[in-house]
Formats: structure tokens, C-alpha cells, sequence
């Protein structure tokens, strides 16, 4: 997948400088928290410039832990670039701040003030490629201790680009694939600090822990659909500009029991000086073992290059997914007709996960629903936090077009926005309402794979179908009967004594995303 292209040394560090007197250092561990008022900064450490400009941003503020005293409505940010003197120039543009030479200082007059800045950064036209200068950083407001950081620049750019890993298809539940990486430096400058690369895999991976420069995360459940698994390695290793270097061994991860469509995204990046750990995976990560991983110049050409440091390989499973549509119903309180829950259950053994390819209305799995004569929809139900997850529904237009929810119609598309794991389920709720023409007739709902085009293999694609009715009998409960022949009729019963429901299953919660259609 091509992305943009990414100058490294860009990413902030979020460094923050909290000081008495004298300049800020950068500290590989974290110091004890300041007791009294102070300015803070939080800047890049190094900047690595060419001829072109070159955005950086700056944010101070200020902090008093002891909340005595009101915070101050000015604060003050002054750049001082002198010492970048035929190395490179700044430019400010902001109107809070005021020139003097290659001095800014910045001023702002009220707390509703933003406390960042944006300005840029060039190389000097006669500047030699590698050649170093600073900056300072001076910030200060009211009563609390001024804070200062300075920060390298340095003329040349290096810029990293990942190459592209081909697509795993036809993987073995259990089996273990290899993630191979190149790396090519097309800028003009050697990689003078220490390479990150980070790779996050969903949809049933698990990467092997055996790199000691590696950490690794698993993610807590590993039937649900987006249950991330990630390696961070750190490389001390220079890359020369125009250099191509691999991996010394490939990752290998493992094709998990669940697994059916999975992902691995990875991305390079060039660390600020003073970070420690790198780019950790999550909070759970883990140290390998063995020996370190290392980057070597490159044997082949690979498979080309991404244009940025990004990209991303698929990994298909040879295994299926059996999705089932149910529907069940209960009284709509205080108002004649029904609760219609549609729901999808993934029977397995395989998790139906969106990989991140699709557009934002592209879904894993859909539910076409036709509702009996002479009776409509009202209204739905969607929620999406994290102790409730409904499908949102959408009008029918055609077998390839929605519409947004429009009340009064017979015809909708009830969707699952984001994937379902294997044993779980995702509900859609319609309110149902009948005419007094309503006689028992049969609605359906059938279920199939989304706009996501995920190959489902569904191996009993009997039970993607289900045809239900309502029924205003006022038979107590236990005496509704049900036709389970071929076409999977439900006749919901909706008496004022009870309701019984028919095939219901449990609401399994998991991780959802919104989306729009």
C-alpha cells in the first residue's frame, strides 16, 4: 500500500524541559516530578533540513503542581536560531511574534491562546551537507522557573523507505510465515541515529519472540476480530544515502485457529536522540530473546520499494467462516408492534476481521432484511461504545446501493461495520410496526458477506437465510410454536401476557469503530 512519504527526524519527541536555571538535558530516566511552577517545552531534539522548508513545531506551557495560584495569562516563547548561522535560516510567520534578526520571541496575552507554534527551517544555500548548528528554546511565564531546550540541526536529510512485502495467500492454520524487510535510504544524508521499525499485525497473527532488540505484544483475545499483535526492534545500525539494507533473518508469525483475512502494517522511522526504548508496541510488550535482529546490506532487489516509509502485507488463511442469521423479537413497550433483532453469528471457526483495505462504508458482512406486508419500520437502534454494539441499517435501494434510515419502508440492510470473532455475534435492532391489515405474513433476513469483499469459504450457507412472522396471539408463553423446516420460519409471538423468543442469542461485546455510509 503506497504512502506518503515521510522525511524522518520529523516526529516530535515529546521532550519536556522543566527547569530552575541552566539548560534542559534530556534524560533517559524519567526524573521526579517538579514540585514548584515551571515552563515547559516539548520540541524535536534534532532537525534535518534541505534546501526546501521544512515545518517544525514547538509547544510550551505552564505547569504548577501546587494549583496555589492562578495560572498566568502571559507566556512567552523566544527562538533564538543564531547559532544556526551558514547552516540554516528560520522563518516565523506568526503574528504573535517579533523579529529581531534570527531572534523571535513569541508572546501570547491570554490563557484561550494556543501554546504552540509553527514556523519553518531551510539549509543555507552555501551550507556543506552535514554540517551541524543549534537553536534554543527560552520560555517563561509569570512567577514559574523558565525553561530552555536546544535542539541540533543538521543540513541533508536522510529518508528512509520500506520495501514492499508480497501478499501470503493460501496459509495453513498453525503454520508459520515469514515477514522479510528491506530498507533503503533515498536521501542525502547517512542515518546518523538509531532506526525504529515498528510491524502491528490483526486478524489472528502472533510473531514469534526471538530477537533480544525486539519487544513484543499479543493482543488479549485472540478470537476477537481486531486483536492487534506487534514487534518494535530498535537498529544502532547507519544506513549510507543511496544504501539498501534487510533484515539479517525475517520475522516469522504465526497463522493463528481463527485466523481468515489478516494484516500486517509496518513502518520505519528514525528516532529523536534521547529516546530510550524506541517505538514500544503496547503497554504489555516483552523483550525477546536470543540473538539481536540486525539490518545487512541487502542480497536482491526485493520486491520494490514503497514511496514512503510505510506499508502493509495480507495474509489469507485456508480456512472459513459460517455465518448464521437469526431473528427474534419482543413487545415495543407502550405501542403496538415489535422489536425486530436481527441478528449474525459467526459460528467459526475462523474471525471475519476488515484489514483496514476497505473505505470507511465498506462492511464485513450484511443482513438484507424484508419485512412482512403491511408492516414498516420506525426506527433503529445503533450504538457503538464499549458495553453496547448494534449494526447501523440503512434503507434498501438495490442489491449494490443504501440509502440512509428512512422510516416507513419494508426493505433494509442492517450491516457489521467492523468484523465479528469466531463464537460471537453482532445484533441489529428495527422497530417494527404493523397496519391493521397485518395478517401473519413472513418477512426474511439473509445474511452475506459485505462491500468488504472478504471470501467468507462459508461452509453451510443453509443458515444464512431465516423467515419469521408476527403474531398477536395472546397465547401465554410456552404455546407459540415455530416452523424449523427448510425455510428457517420463527413465528415470534407478541401477547400481552409475555413474549417468547426464538433462537435469541447472548450480546457478545468487542472493540468497534464508527463508521459512516
Amino acid at each position: 500500500m503506497a504512502s506518503p512519504r515521510m522525511v524522518f527526524g520529523a516526529a516530535l519527541a515529546a521532550v519536556v524541559f522543566a527547569l530552575a536555571s541552566g539548560p534542559a538535558a534530556v534524560a533517559a530516566d524519567p526524573s521526579p516530578l517538579p514540585t514548584k511552577a515551571h515552563t515547559t517545552i516539548q520540541a524535536d531534539t534534532q532537525i534535518d533540513v534541505g534546501s526546501a522548508a521544512r515545518s517544525v513545531h514547538v509547544i510550551w506551557n505552564f505547569s504548577d503542581p501546587s494549583v496555589n495560584l492562578p495560572a498566568p495569562a502571559e507566556r512567552t516563547l523566544v527562538i533564538d536560531a543564531r547559532g544556526l548561522a551558514g547552516v540554516a535560516r528560520i522563518a516565523v510567520a506568526d503574528p504573535r511574534c517579533t523579529a529581531h534578526g534570527q531572534v523571535f520571541s513569541c508572546a501570547n496575552q491570554n490563557t484561550s491562546q494556543l501554546t504552540n507554534l509553527d514556523f519553518t527551517v531551510r539549509a543555507d544555500p552555501g551550507a556543506a551537507l552535514g554540517a551541524t548548528g543549534t537553536m534554543k528554546y527560552t520560555a517563561s511565564a509569570g512567577h514559574g522557573a523558565p525553561g530552555t531546550a536546544r535542539v541540533k540541526v543538521v543540513v541533508g536529510v536522510p529518508d528512509l523507505v520500506v520495501g514492499k512485502v508480497p501478499d501470503v495467500t493460501h496459509a495453513r492454520i498453525g503454520s508459520r510465515i515469514d515477514v522479510p524487510l528491506q530498507l533503503r535510504n533515498t536521501g542525502d544524508l547517512a542515518t546518523d541515529r538509531r532506526i525504529s521499525v515498528h510491524w502491528e499485525g490483526s486478524g489472528g497473527l502472533v510473531f514469534d519472540r526471538k530477537f533480544s532488540n525486539c519487544d513484543y505484544s499479543t493482543g488479549t483475545d485472540l478470537v476477537a476480530p481486531g486483536s492487534p499483535t506487534s514487534v518494535a526492534c530498535v537498529f544502532p545500525a547507519p544506513v549510507a544515502a543511496g544504501a539498501t539494507v534487510e533484515l539479517s533473518s525475517p520475522l516469522t508469525a504465526t497463522v493463528g485457529a481463527h485466523a481468515l483475512t489478516a494484516v500486517i502494517n509496518y513502518t520505519a522511522e528514525l528516532l529523536q536522540p534521547g529516546v530510550p526504548n524506541g517505538v514500544r508496541p503496547g503497554v504489555d510488550a516483552e523483550p525477546g530473546t536470543g540473538p539481536a535482529l540486525t539490518l545487512v546490506p541487502a542480497s536482491g532487489t526485493g520486491e520494490g520499494f514503497e514511496s514512503g516509509a510505510t506499508g502493509r502485507v495480507g495474509v489469507l488463511a485456508d480456512s472459513s467462516a459460517d455465518l448464521a442469521a437469526t431473528a427474534t423479537a419482543k413487545p415495543a413497550a407502550g405501542a403496538d408492534g415489535w422489536t425486530l433483532n436481527l441478528t449474525v453469528v459467526n459460528h467459526g471457526p475462523a474471525a471475519v476481521y476488515a484489514t483496514g483495505n476497505e473505505t470507511d462504508n465498506e462492511y464485513v458482512a450484511e443482513v438484507d432484511v424484508v419485512l412482512p406486508r403491511h408492516t414498516v419500520a420506525t426506527d433503529y437502534e445503533h450504538a457503538e461504545s464499549e458495553d453496547s454494539a448494534y449494526g447501523p441499517c440503512f434503507l434498501w435501494v438495490s442489491d449494490t446501493t443504501t440509502a440512509p434510515f428512512e422510516a416507513g419502508h419494508r426493505h433494509y440492510v442492517c450491516v457489521v461495520p467492523f468484523g465479528i470473532g469466531a463464537g460471537k455475534n453482532v445484533e441489529s435492532l428495527l422497530s417494527v410496526k404493523p397496519d391493521k391489515n397485518y395478517d401473519g405474513a413472513k418477512g426474511s433476513a439473509a445474511v452475506r458477506p459485505g462491500p468488504a469483499r472478504i471470501a467468507l469459504h462459508d461452509p453451510n450457507s443453509a443458515n444464512d437465510h431465516v423467515s419469521f412472522a408476527f403474531s398477536t396471539s395472546t397465547a401465554p408463553p410456552g404455546d407459540t410454536t415455530a416452523d424449523t423446516g427448510a425455510d428457517r420460519t420463527a413465528l415470534i409471538a407478541a401477547g400481552a401476557t409475555g413474549t417468547v423468543l426464538l433462537g435469541a442469542a447472548a450480546l457478545v461485546v468487542h472493540r468497534r469503530r464508527r463508521r459512516s455510509h
